[in-house]
């Protein structure tokens, strides 16, 4: 590792080096583009084909040699702004920078808006060498090379190292005048044994009496020098302590500006993305309670990009869900549809992705909204993450089984491109569903986007509870789920079937307790 003086020679040559670079930029930037433009280019080139990028590099090296945490924050907000922020914090130090970034596009030219650099404002006479070194190291990243940190500023340590030397002196100091104690005690003893070297004694004795007024003078002096250095010591913590003060001060300011900023992103969305416009309310929401930067951040790269992923984001955050022993079935005596296979009760392990409505925007990004008049069922105990393609990746074990809701015999299964494989499973009338629904001659269950065909024949009688497949994501899905509907079949209703005329209605409602 470097010492203190190679390092700063190290950092002035680089200084050098970084203004010889810019003057020649400067010269350049006259028949090319701006170092803005460049900052941004470079930019949008990490980002792709996406609004934001987040990324984590550990064990950087700082100009001394020291290892550092670097992290890198992109965001393509709307309105043609560019928002960077990074965070350099040193392993093995206390001081860290924060920098942030805003740029807007004005007449097809990308402009530096706002640059802070430990929530001050970087200064005019040095703004073009930040964005040289921002250049830096984004051309870093996205080469993925090693590049150049700057060394946040240490704790001073020559007050430690000289509050330890004055320490060691005064002890040194009080050793002495117990050893001139102790020779004392052993003089006057010879005075008693001895008459004849008396003169001696005598010698000895002034002498002694010189050395501890010596020793007296230099301990009060080593003690008012003492009394200096902690007062320096004192001042110094007292600015420290302010330092802290307005870094935390800052810090609840910029999350606060960013949950704001996120919610009013949100009253941006069209009615075509409420689902995105929920999300971001979600996410402000946590912004508020981040208690790091670094939490700010993992927030932040979590905004969706369209509604597939916003719908995503709120159905698997646990937070965030009711499973279904917060609903009760249509029918008294209704078993849920799914299981996980392993556990008597699985009502706290599913939850409804997606509700019963009459207008429901297309999940798969087609644009348009139609009714969806059944019930998403997923599971939510073997999910592991999200990725940034928004595919569900679970466990090893499956999504979950379906299961036949209500005795019944199989009405109908097979498959097409939106149902996937599914099966119809036909139930006999009761009292209470001609209660609700005159006229009813039988009432069915629909299970679609199942794994594998149903292994049933047609007609085949099964049980409340009988497996009839695993969930899958066969037609069209957007990930492992069940759609669930509940069909009754009666003259007067409008949609048809080869088993007759029926109407879809509502499965589950929500407990009036909720």
């Amino acid at each position: 590792m470097l010492d203190d003086n190679a390092a700063n020679n190290l950092f002035f040559s680089t200084q050098q080096l970084r203004n010889q670079e810019f003057m020649r930029t400067t010269e350049n930037s006259k028949s090319t583009t701006s170092v803005s433009e460049r900052v941004c280019r470079t930019a949008f080139h990490i980002l792709g084909d996406k609004s934001n990028f987040h990324t984590r590099k550990e064990n950087e090296r700082l100009l001394n040699g020291e290892t550092c945490t670097y992290t890198l924050s992109l965001s393509d907000l709307p309105g043609h702004t560019l928002l960077v922020e990074e965070q350099i914090l040193p392993h093995h130090r206390d001081h860290y920078t924060h920098r942030h970034w805003i740029f807007e596009q004005d007449l097809d030219q990308w402009k530096l808006v706002k640059a802070d650099k430990n929530s001050t404002a970087v200064g005019t006479e040095i703004i073009d060498l930040e964005l040289l070194d921002l250049l830096d190291r984004l051309e870093a990243i996205l080469h993925k090379s090693a590049s150049r940190f700057e060394m946040p500023v240490p704790v001073d340590a020559d007050h430690q190292n000289s509050f330890h030397q004055l320490m060691n002196k005064k002890s040194s100091r009080v050793f002495t005048l117990a050893a001139a104690g102790l020779i004392m005690a052993g003089l006057f003893l010879t005075i008693f044994i001895s008459t004849m070297q008396y003169g001696r004694m005598l010698k000895t004795v002034y002498m002694l009496n010189e050395s501890i007024q010596d020793s007296s003078e230099q301990s009060r002096y080593s003690i008012n020098k003492l009394t200096g250095e902690l007062a320096i010591v004192n001042k110094e913590l007292d600015g420290i302590k302010s330092e802290i003060f307005h870094e935390k001060e800052a810090f609840l300011f910029n999350r606060k500006q960013t949950a704001m900023n996120l919610r009013w992103l949100s009253s941006q969305f069209p009615r075509s993305s409420s689902s995105r416009k929920k999300a971001y309310l979600f996410l402000a929401d946590e912004v508020d309670e981040a208690l790091t930067y670094g939490d700010v951040f993992f927030h932040m790269s979590r905004l969706p990009e369209n509604n597939a992923q916003a719908e995503t984001l709120m159905a698997t955050n646990r937070d965030n869900y009711l499973s279904m022993n917060h609903y009760n079935p249509v029918f008294s005596g209704m078993k849920l549809p799914v299981s996980t296979g392993t556990r008597k009760s699985d009502e706290s392990l599913f939850m409804i992705s997606s509700g019963f409505i009459e207008r429901r925007l297309s999940p798969l990004g087609y644009g348009g909204v139609k009714p969806h008049h059944a019930v998403d069922l997923i599971n939510l105990d073997n999910i592991v993450r999200i990725s940034d393609e928004n595919e569900i990746i679970r466990d090893e074990s499956i999504p979950g089984l379906i299961v036949s809701a209500y005795e019944g015999t199989i009405l109908d299964a097979g498959f097409d491109y939106v149902y996937g494989w599914h099966v119809e499973v036909r139930h006999e009338v009761n009292d209470e569903v001609l209660a609700s629904y005159p006229g009813a001659k039988f009432w069915s269950t629909f299970y679609a986007h199942m794994q594998d065909p149903i292994t049933q024949a047609l007609g085949q009688s099964v049980s409340q509870g009988d497996p009839l497949g695993d969930i899958g994501n066969s037609g069209r899905s957007t990930g492992p789920h069940l759609h669930f509907e509940v069909r009754i079949y009666r003259p007067q209703a409008v949609e048809t079937s080869p088993f007759g005329n029926f109407e879809k209605i509502n499965p589950y409602e929500k407990m009036v307790s909720e």
